[in-house]
């Protein structure tokens, strides 16, 4: 049996616990640190992402189109304003009808004489078919307005229409010939908000005096009118 001793390097440290311990300790704390840098970072570059808020909601957001609709004494069917029968020279009168915008928007009146038609009476008096298409309207006179101040008078805001297709302020009312109106129209002569109603009064006589007394006897007029709502 040989026995042969180790042969001692002494080159080599020998091995240092506490120092080892020391640096171990020293790299945990860098680690450490590091992670912790890396959190504060995270929450800063976090924190420009965060905010307090308070929202609110508009649900159902609907456009309608508003809608026109004039009505004459509260239809939509024609309306005879005025009827006379057996009217002499020396009478006058009137009568009225309700103009009312049921819709829900505003619109401009605008008011029309579409045509004044004479008729011959069909009589055997001696002043009665004379051939001629009726002279009744070129002697009778009328006047229109619209009576926006309630009362039924001619005054306080209402609006006259001459038979020129102007209007004119309360005060006097012009009587013209009913002829004169032919084809007349008085555009945009008020604005009438939803609901909003007033009347419009057709006035008329027959004055003394005149040559035409005894031609139109038993003659007949009419008179057509239109009521239109626009929108503004």
């Amino acid at each position: 049996m040989k026995l042969i001793a180790k042969e001692n390097n002494t080159n080599e440290k020998p091995f240092n616990y506490k120092k080892s311990l020391r640096k171990e300790k020293k790299m945990k704390k860098i680690i450490g640190l590091t992670v912790a840098a890396l959190m504060v970072m995270g929450l800063v570059g976090g924190g420009t992402w965060a905010y307090f808020s308070d929202p609110e909601t508009s649900p159902n957001n609907v456009l309608s189109a508003g809608t026109l609709d004039l009505r004459i004494n509260g239809a939509d069917d024609p309306v005879n304003i005025l009827t006379v029968s057996s009217a002499q020279p020396g009478e006058t009168g009137g009568n009225s009808t309700t103009l009312l915008n049921y819709g829900s928007a505003t619109g401009n009146l605008t008011i029309e004489v579409g045509s004044v038609t004479n008729t011959e009476s069909t009589g055997d008096s001696e002043f009665e078919a004379d051939g001629d298409p009726g002279e009744l309207g070129g002697a009778a006179l009328m006047a229109i307005y619209l009576d926006i101040t309630p009362g039924g008078g001619f005054d306080g805001s209402d609006i006259g229409l001459n038979n020129a297709g102007n209007t004119y302020s309360p005060g006097t009312l012009d009587y013209q010939t009913i002829d004169s109106y032919n084809g007349v129209t008085w555009p945009n002569v008020d604005s009438m908000i939803a609901s909003e109603s007033y009347a419009i009064y057709i006035m008329w006589q027959i004055p003394y005096g005149t040559s035409a007394d005894n031609t139109f006897q038993g003659d007949s007029v009419s008179v057509n009118m239109t009521f239109t709502l626009r929108s503004p």
